[in-house]
C-alpha cells in the first residue's frame, strides 16, 4: 500500500501532516491504512514534508516528527541528509527581498539552535546536493519564482561546490 501512494506522497503527506494538529484522524486514518502507526507514517513520510513544515513554521509538527524519530532536536530532523537539501532549495526559492535573512529567520522559528549559524555554513554542508535540489526547485515552481533562484544562491552554491571539490 505504501508504494501505492510514494508518487503522490508530496501532495498526500503533506497535507495530511500539516493538518496533524487540527485533524489527528486523518494522520490516524492514512497510518490505518498502510498498517502503521501514525509515528511510523511522520518518518516515512519527513522527506515530503519537513521541507513545507520548516517553510510554513510549523515548530510543533517538526517537534512530532523529532520525537517519532527519537531524535531530541527538531535541528537534527532538518539536518537530516534526505530532509537537508530539498529543505534549504526550497527556502532559497522563496520570493523575499533579502533571502538570507529570511532563509535564517525561517529556520530559526523551526529551531531556535539555528541561530548560531549563517547561511554560508548552512549552504557548506552539502553544496553540490543542495544547487541540484536548487535547481530541481526552481525548475518546479510557478514562472514568478523561477527567476528567484537568485544571483546569491546560485553563486555561493557555485563557488561553495567548487571549493569543497578543489580540496578534495
Amino acid at each position: 500500500m505504501e508504494r501505492l501512494f510514494s508518487p503522490c506522497w508530496d501532495v498526500v503527506a503533506s497535507r495530511i501532516v500539516e493538518d496533524l494538529l487540527v485533524k489527528p484522524q486523518t494522520a490516524q486514518l492514512m497510518a490505518d491504512l498502510l498498517g502503521m502507526s501514525v509515528p511510523g507514517f511522520l518518518v516515512l513520510t519527513q522527506s515530503h514534508t519537513v521541507p513545507w513544515l520548516v517553510l510554513k513554521r510549523q515548530a510543533a509538527i517538526l517537534k512530532r516528527i523529532a520525537e517519532a524519530r527519537k531524535d531530541e532536536e527538531v535541528k537534527m530532523v532538518c539536518m537530516d541528509n534526505m530532509n537537508w537539501c530539498p529543505m534549504l532549495a526550497l527556502l532559497l526559492v522563496q520570493n523575499a527581498t533579502d533571502v538570507e535573512a529570511y532563509v535564517m529567520a525561517t529556520l530559526v522559528a523551526a529551531s531556535s539552535e539555528f541561530k548560531n549559524f549563517d547561511i554560508a555554513e548552512l549552504i557548506r554542508i552539502e553544496p553540490a546536493s543542495t544547487a541540484l535540489c536548487l535547481l530541481k526547485a526552481a525548475g518546479e515552481a510557478d514562472e514568478g519564482k523561477k527567476a528567484r533562484v537568485s544571483s546569491f544562491s546560485c553563486h555561493q552554491l557555485y563557488v561553495l561546490t567548487l571549493i569543497r571539490f578543489c580540496s578534495l
